[in-house]
C-alpha cells in the first residue's frame, strides 16, 4: 500500500507539474503573438513598413511558387496572417479532444492521453525539436559543416526582418504540407470506397483542414486509433520523406544565407511538421513553425534591449523552461523506447522441467 501510495502521488506531482509548465508556456504564447501585434503597428519604423505595399511570395505546392501579381498592403497581410495564427490557436483547442478537457481529467489517466490535444503537446513537441536543431547545428558546426543564417540587409529594420519571418510559416506549410498532403488524404477517402459519393466541396475542404478526422470517417486507418506507424499510410510515409528532404534542401538554395548544415535541421523539423500534421490537423504545423519564427524571434537580445526591455524577466525564465523542457523530454524518450525494447527481446522464461510433458 505504501508503495501504491508513493507511485500515485509520484504521477499527481510531475502530472501537476507538467500542467503548470504547458500554463506558463501557453501564456508565453498570448504574451509574444501580442508583442509581434504590437512591434508592428506600435512602433514608427513598423507603422511605416506597415503602410507599404509589396509583392508576396506564394507557395501552393512544394515545387511551385510565384509572387502575387499585384502589390498588397504590408499592415493588411501581416494582420492576416496574425489572424490565421489566432484561429489555429483556437482550433489547437478544440479539436481532437478539447485543451480544458485533457487538462481536466483525473490524476490516474495514462500520461499518454495527454496527445490527445495539440495545443497540450505542443510546449513538449517544440521544445524537444528546439533542442534536437541546437544539438544537431552543434554537432554538424564542431565538423566543419556550415549551418549559416538569414543575411538581410545591413540597414534592414528589424520590423522588416519580423514581419518576413512571421509570413514564412503559413506560406511554406501550405505550400509544403497542407496541400500536398491533403491531396494525398484525399486520394485516400475516395478510393476508400465508403464515403466517396458523399464527397462534396464541404468533404474536400475537411480533408485538408483536419485529414485526420476526415481518415477516421471513411474508416482509414489513423494516428489517434492506430498510432502513428500504423496509422500513417505508406504513400503518406513517402510524402513525409521527400517534403521533409526537400523543405531541407530548399533552404540551401534560397539564397538568403542559410549553409549546407541547415539542410539537415530543417529536414528534421519538416518531418515532425509533417506527423503532426495528418495527427492533429493544419493548426499543428503552422503553429510548431511560428514557435521557430515568430515565437523565439522575441528571444533575440538586441529586440528584447531595444523595444521589451520590461520583458526580459519573463522571457528569460522562459528560455530556461523551453531548455530544460527539450532535454527532459528526450531523455524521458530515450527511456521509455529503452524500456519498451528490452521487453520485446527479453526471452521467454523456461518452463520447469516438472511441467514439461513426458
Amino acid at each position: 500500500m505504501a508503495v501504491g501510495g508513493q507511485n500515485h502521488f509520484g504521477k499527481s506531482l510531475i502530472w501537476v507539474l507538467f500542467v503548470l509548465v504547458v500554463l506558463i508556456m501557453l501564456a508565453s504564447y498570448l504574451l509574444i503573438l501580442l508583442m509581434g501585434y504590437g512591434f508592428v503597428f506600435f512602433t514608427p519604423q513598423g507603422l511605416s513598413l506597415a503602410m507599404q505595399s509589396s509583392s508576396f511570395p506564394v507557395l501552393l505546392f512544394f515545387f511551385i511558387g510565384f509572387y502575387t501579381p499585384t502589390e498588397l498592403n504590408v499592415g493588411a497581410v501581416f494582420s492576416f496572417m496574425w489572424i490565421v495564427y489566432v484561429l489555429c490557436f483556437a482550433a489547437a483547442w478544440r479539436w481532437r479532444e478539447s485543451f480544458h478537457d485533457v487538462i481536466r481529467k483525473p490524476f490516474s489517466r495514462p500520461f499518454r492521453k495527454l496527445f490527445s490535444n495539440f495545443l497540450v503537446v505542443m510546449p513538449l513537441l517544440s521544445s524537444m525539436l528546439f533542442a534536437a536543431a541546437f544539438a544537431i547545428i552543434y554537432s554538424q558546426e564542431s565538423v566543419g559543416i556550415p549551418t549559416g543564417q538569414p543575411a538581410w540587409p545591413q540597414d534592414t529594420p528589424l520590423q522588416q526582418i519580423f514581419i518576413d519571418l512571421a509570413y514564412a510559416p503559413v506560406i511554406e506549410e501550405v505550400g509544403f504540407r497542407i496541400i500536398p498532403f491533403g491531396l494525398v488524404v484525399i486520394l485516400s477517402v475516395i478510393s476508400s470506397g465508403k464515403s466517396a459519393k458523399g464527397m462534396g466541396f464541404k468533404s474536400i475542404i475537411g480533408s485538408i483542414i483536419y485529414p485526420e478526422g476526415a481518415k477516421r470517417t471513411a474508416g482509414l486507418r489513423n494516428v489517434s486509433e492506430h498510432g502513428f506507424w500504423r496509422g500513417i499510410s505508406l504513400g503518406e510515409w513517402i510524402m513525409i520523406l521527400v517534403t521533409s528532404l526537400v523543405f531541407g534542401f530548399a533552404h540551401v538554395i534560397s539564397g538568403i544565407g542559410w549553409e549546407p548544415g541547415k539542410a539537415t535541421s530543417a529536414s528534421v523539423q519538416g518531418f515532425f511538421f509533417a506527423l503532426t500534421y495528418l495527427a492533429y490537423g493544419f493548426e499543428a504545423p503552422i503553429l510548431l513553425h511560428w514557435f521557430f519564427n515568430y515565437y523565439l524571434f522575441f528571444f533575440d537580445p538586441d529586440v528584447v534591449s531595444r523595444f521589451f526591455l520590461g520583458a526580459d524577466p519573463i522571457l528569460s525564465v522562459v528560455e530556461l523552461i523551453i531548455i530544460a523542457l527539450g532535454v527532459i523530454g528526450w531523455v524521458a524518450f530515450a527511456v521509455l523506447g529503452l524500456g519498451r525494447l528490452l521487453r520485446r527481446i527479453k526471452p521467454k522464461q523456461e518452463m520447469p522441467l516438472s511441467t514439461l510433458p513426458s
